[in-house]
């Protein structure tokens, strides 16, 4: 019986922590003397649903008060408004 309910709280707490399925890739950093670029691997853009016509991708830096830390560079994807372009 003790084994049964280890199993259920198992599968509990599997369930009601149900967390993304998160994948990482390291790529280098292009500088072409104007400006740095990253290329974003295609199985990632795949994933993602990336439509390069569409879509924009957006920086955003955030530079600490204190100068002793580092600034923290991130971004997001940016999805246009899918219109249903019925005639």
């Amino acid at each position: 019986m003790v084994a049964d309910e280890r199993k259920i709280k198992e599968i509990r707490e599997n369930v009601l922590e149900r967390k993304p399925k998160e994948y990482k890739k390291r790529v280098s950093i292009i500088f072409d003397g104007k400006q740095y670029s990253i290329r974003i691997p295609r199985e990632f853009a795949e994933q993602a649903k990336i439509n390069p016509k569409e879509d924009e991708f957006e920086f955003i830096l955030e530079i600490p008060e204190d100068k002793t830390d580092l600034p923290m560079l991130s971004g997001d994807l940016i999805e246009k408004e899918k219109t249903n372009s019925k005639g």
